[in-house]
C-alpha cells in the first residue's frame, strides 16, 4: 500500500511525461466504434449484474443508516384480587426501543457508503474485465477470417501455378513430377483453407452469440501499427493511477477495517430504553415510568471482535497482493506493446525479403533456370514469412489497443458516449 500512495503521489509529473510523449492518442484501428462496444459491453450479464449490485448496496446502506432496531409496544390486562375483598382491573403500556451508542450508528453509515463505493468499484472492474474479453475475442475472430482469407488467396495462386506446369506438360515443356509437385502443393493449401474457414466461421459464430448484432469484416490490407509513445515505465504509473482492481481490492479492504471495529464497538452491548403507562386498581392508582435494559457482554462478543479482525487483516493482504498483481500486469502490458511493435517491425521485413527472393526464382523458373521444386520451396518460404509478418502485425494492433484499454484511454466506463479520440490527461 506504502508503494501505491508514493505512485499515487508522483503520477501527476509523470501523467505530463507521457502527455508529452504520446500526444493525441488515434483510436485504435480495426475496432467497431466506441457507440458500438459501450452498447455490446453494456448488454452483458454480468456488468448488469454489477449494475444491480450498486442498487443493492444503496439499499444496504439505507439499512445499515436505520440501523437494526425498531420500536416495540408491549401491553397487559390483569385482574387483582384480594382475599375476601374486592377485585380491580388493571393494565400497563409500554413503549421501547435498543439504541446503538458508542458511535456504532456513524459506523453503520461509514460501512455502508463505503459499501456502495466498493459495489461502484465492482461494476467498474466488471466492465473492464468484459472490455478486455471483448478485445481479444474481436481480435481472435479477426486473425481467423483473415487468415482463411489469405490462404484463399494462396490457393489460388497456386491453382494457377498448377494449371500453367499442366500446360507445359501437355506440351511436352514439363515433367509429370513436376505436374505431380503443383497439384500435390495445391492440394495442401487448400485443405488448410477449408480448416482456416471452418475455424473462421466457428469464431464468427461465437463472437455474434456473444455480443448479439455485432458485425465484422475482414478488411483487404491491415493498417500500420502505431508506435508507443512513452516508456513503459511511464504508461505502467498511468494504468496504476486509475486501476479498477485495486480500488476494489482497497475498497474491501477498508470494508474489513470498517467491519472489525464495528466488531468492536459491540464488546460494548446497546441498551434499550422504554417508557411505561400502567393503571392499578381501578385506576385508583397510575403510574408513569422510564425502563432501562442492558446486555451483559460475554464471550461471543469477544469471538466475534476477533473475527472481523481477522477478517480485516485477510482483506489487507489481499490488497497487498492485488498490488502486486496490478504493478506486474501494468508493465507487461506496457512492455509487450513495445516489443510487439518491433517484432512485427523486423517480421514485416523478413517478409518483404523474402518476397523478392521468390520473385528472382520464379524469373528464373521461367526462363528454365530452375526447377519448379525450388519455385514451390521459394513460394512457400514466401507466403510463411508473409503470414508470420501480419499475424505480428495484428499483435501489435491488438497490444497497442490493449494498452489504451487498460489506460482507460479507450472505453472507459465513465467517458463520455461516442467519444473518438484519446488524448492523454
Amino acid at each position: 500500500m506504502k508503494a501505491m500512495k508514493v505512485f499515487s503521489a508522483a503520477w501527476p509529473m509523470l501523467a505530463l511525461a507521457v502527455a508529452a510523449a504520446a500526444g493525441a492518442q488515434e483510436y485504435p484501428p480495426l475496432l467497431p466504434p466506441e457507440g458500438a462496444v459501450r452498447n455490446y459491453l453494456s448488454q452483458l450479464p454480468q456488468v448488469r449484474a454489477a449494475h444491480n449490485g450498486i442498487e443493492l448496496e444503496q439499499a444496504n446502506a439505507g439499512r445499515l443508516g436505520a440501523g437494526p432496531y425498531e420500536w416495540t409496544v408491549k401491553g397487559t390486562l390483569q385482574q387483582r384480587r384480594e382475599s375476601s375483598g374486592p377485585r380491580y382491573r388493571e393494565n400497563e403500556l409500554a413503549v421501547e426501543r435498543p439504541v446503538r451508542w458508542f458511535g456504532k450508528a456513524d459506523k453503520d453509515r461509514a460501512l455502508g457508503e463505503n459499501g456502495v463505493k466498493l459495489a461502484e468499484h465492482a461494476l467498474a472492474d466488471a466492465w473492464h474485465e468484459a472490455s478486455r474479453a471483448f478485445l481479444k475475442n474481436w481480435f481472435d475472430t479477426l486473425r481467423d477470417v483473415r487468415a482463411a482469407a489469405r490462404l484463399q488467396e494462396q490457393a489460388d495462386l497456386l491453382g494457377q501455378q498448377a494449371d500453367v506446369v499442366r500446360k507445359r506438360y501437355k506440351a511436352g515443356d514439363a515433367p509429370r513430377i513436376e505436374l505431380m509437385l503443383a497439384e500435390t502443393e495445391h492440394d495442401r493449401t487448400l485443405s488448410a483453407q477449408r480448416q482456416a474457414a471452418l475455424r473462421a466461421q466457428r469464431s464468427l459464430a461465437e463472437l455474434r452469440a456473444r455480443y448479439p448484432g455485432i458485425e465484422l469484416q475482414a478488411p483487404q490490407q491491415l493498417p500500420a501499427p502505431a508506435p508507443v509513445a512513452g516508456s513503459a515505465s511511464q504508461w505502467q504509473q498511468r494504468i496504476l493511477a486509475d486501476n479498477h482492481e485495486l480500488l476494489l481490492a482497497r475498497a474491501q479492504s477498508m470494508q474489513g477495517k470498517l467491519s472489525a471495529e464495528r466488531a468492536a464497538l459491540d464488546r460494548m452491548p446497546d441498551p434499550t430504553i422504554g417508557m411505561r403507562v400502567a393503571q392499578e386498581r381501578d385506576s385508583q392508582e397510575k403510574i408513569v415510568g422510564l425502563t432501562l435494559s442492558i446486555p451483559l457482554s460475554g464471550t461471543l462478543r469477544r469471538a466475534q471482535q476477533e473475527a472481523g479482525l481477522a477478517q480485516a487483516r485477510i482483506a489487507e493482504e489481499r490488497a497487498q497482493q492485488v498490488a502486486l498483481k496490478a504493478q506486474s500486469d501494468a508493465i507487461n502490458v506496457a512492455m509487450n506493446a513495445e516489443s510487439a511493435y518491433e517484432v512485427w517491425q523486423r517480421l514485416e521485413q523478413v517478409a518483404r525479403q523474402t518476397e523478392a527472393n521468390t520473385e528472382v526464382v520464379s524469373k528464373a523458373y521461367s526462363l528454365g533456370e530452375a526447377p519448379l521444386s525450388d519455385l514451390l520451396l521459394a513460394r512457400r518460404q514466401s507466403l510463411d514469412a508473409g503470414a508470420n509478418a501480419e499475424a505480428a502485425r495484428f499483435d501489435a494492433l491488438e497490444a497497442h489497443a490493449r494498452l489504451l484499454l487498460d489506460a482507460h484511454v479507450i472505453w472507459d466506463l465513465h467517458a463520455s458516449e461516442g467519444r473518438h479520440d484519446a488524448a492523454m490527461p
